[in-house]
């Protein structure tokens, strides 16, 4: 029935996909969770796993420091009001995380590597989600050069991390921490209580909004990962995103 309630709420509205699980007996409901469509901050996710390995490896250190100059700046970043210094690999990690900062991250793909950040991703058995341009560069963009998931692939990036087994810990611990100082409110968040725990990520493009979750309920933990894309407006997906996150959070306070 949920998995219904839930394919309505997009219905003449959007196209969309979802996973839904009980953290608690694995029950879950999913719809075009194969589809593979633009990432939008998504892909971040990847971006923090490989630096994650490389701390594991013990080739990088969460304090080492990494500098950003001014010509790594792009529009509508944090560090767009900052003086270029150097930051230590987890805040810029965090930063990348906690305010989905595009500079950020684009200086940890210059960091990491393209190539090697997709290598980690089909190392770890991701064969649906690719890293194919750095934020904002629209001209790659305009070429087809698109970064690419499924809602699929991010629900199972979150089972592992919640199961500990992504990297084994402390590496999925810390990076679940980092995940939980979510600092945006809107789209599923919106309408939960605000004092409800949770480790997220959202990602936004021209009529997309991706949401995904761990919720760390009062009955019972839960997988939250939902897709909408071709909405009328990223408002329309905002709140679309919304009402599906407070029908996932009903039924599982309601049925536990």
């Amino acid at each position: 029935m949920i998995k219904e309630k839930l394919i309505r709420q997009l219905e003449g509205r959007a196209e969309g996909a979802f996973v839904i699980r009980s953290l608690k007996d694995g029950q879950t409901w999913e719809y075009r969770s194969e589809t593979v469509t633009a990432s939008a901050s998504l892909i971040k996710m990847f971006i923090l796993t490989e630096a994650m390995v490389r701390v594991k490896d013990g080739r990088l250190s969460l304090a080492d420091r990494i500098p950003v100059q001014s010509s790594d700046v792009v529009p509508f970043s944090v560090l767009e009001f900052l003086n270029p210094r150097d930051y230590t690999l987890e805040e810029l990690l965090r930063l990348m995380i906690v305010y989905s900062d595009n500079t950020a991250t684009n200086v940890m793909i210059d960091f990491l590597g393209m190539e090697r950040i997709n290598r980690c991703i089909r190392e770890l058995g991701f064969g649906k989600s690719l890293l194919q341009r750095k934020m904002m560069d629209f001209e790659a963009a305009k070429r087809g050069k698109e970064n690419l998931t499924s809602a699929g692939e991010m629900a199972e990036l979150l089972q592992r991390l919640y199961d500990g087994r992504l990297l084994g810990e402390p590496y999925d611990s810390k990076m679940l921490e980092i995940m939980k100082g979510q600092a945006d409110e809107c789209m599923m968040r919106v309408d939960l209580p605000d004092e409800l725990p949770m480790a997220r990520k959202s990602g936004e493009l021209d009529c997309l909004n991706h949401d995904i979750a761990i919720v760390y309920g009062e009955k019972t933990d839960y997988i939250y990962c939902f897709f909408v894309w071709d909405a009328a407006s990223n408002n329309d997906a905002r709140e679309i995103l919304a009402r599906t996150s407070k029908i996932v959070y009903d039924f599982f306070e309601e049925n536990n």
